[in-house]
């Protein structure tokens, strides 16, 4: 029993690329063997093939090659820089990150001794800088807004750091 002409085409491809089982190849095969319009059909098949397989038949002219590859690189070097920034800035801003919570969580756990002496139950005046809470000592010029008032206690409690300007002024005292 042989096969008609269009199964032999809906499985042409799949006989090209050896991708079916010997009973239907036998069948082909056979069927190749009587029909000269699917021998035909099969030899212009991978003709095509073997045009398309042939890198020199599609080969770009080299002026153009050059401009292309050109072209491509001038928009795809802007892009690259701009990723490059992207990671340096982001490498840089980790350990600088790391280092503010670590300083931030060391500040906060330190006893109300340890801030130069100041006793526990001294008033400082208190400010927020953004996301930072800061103490001042009385009559720290970098003090903004209105003062609010709190014992050294509560500062540490709450996570308020003290004012470097006003560290620098207790240390210059304590030295002086």
């Amino acid at each position: 029993m042989g096969i008609s002409c269009e199964e032999v085409w809906r499985d042409l491809s799949d006989y090209v690329d050896h991708e079916l089982s010997a009973e239907q190849k036998t069948l082909l095969d056979a069927h190749f063997m009587e029909c000269r319009r699917c021998s035909a059909v099969l030899a212009g098949t991978r003709n095509i093939i073997g045009i398309y397989r042939d890198e020199r038949l599609l080969a770009m002219p080299e002026i153009y090659r050059e401009r292309l590859q050109d072209s491509l690189r001038a928009r795809t070097a802007p892009a690259r820089r701009a990723f490059l920034k992207w990671a340096l800035a982001t490498a840089a801003a980790v350990p600088l990150g790391i280092g503010l919570y670590s300083f931030i969580s060391y500040e906060k756990g330190k006893h109300p001794s340890q801030f130069d002496g100041l006793p526990a139950d001294a008033l400082v005046a208190v400010s927020q800088d953004g996301s930072i809470k800061v103490f001042h000592i009385a009559g720290c010029p970098k003090l903004s807004g209105p003062p609010k008032f709190l014992r050294i206690r509560e500062v540490v409690r709450d996570g308020y750091l003290p004012c470097p300007y006003c560290v620098g002024k207790l240390q210059q005292q304590k030295h002086g």
